[in-house]
């Protein structure tokens, strides 16, 4: 297995420019990759977290995949590929 060292922010690249680094260092990693935003309910600024690492249980993982099968039409979209 190949261990990438661990993507710190730079404040020079953009976040098209991090993300890319960031899910093939996840992959490579064996790690979860999650990005989400949340919108402070005061101000109503969003603020983006992308976090990878280990994060998702596999009881988190079958919640999610549930709740995003029942959300279908409402826009929600989970994509699932075999990994080597």
């Amino acid at each position: 297995m190949t261990l990438i060292k661990k993507h710190r922010l730079r404040s020079k690249t953009t976040l098209v420019e991090t993300l890319p680094e960031m899910l093939l260092e996840a992959l490579a990693n064996h790690e979860d990759f999650i990005v989400t935003y949340e919108t402070d309910e005061k101000t109503r600024e969003r603020s983006l977290y992308v976090m990878s690492g280990k994060l998702v249980t596999p009881e988190m993982l079958a919640a999610l995949k549930e709740q995003i099968k029942k959300k279908k039409e409402e826009g929600n979209s989970i994509i699932t590929r075999d990994w080597k």
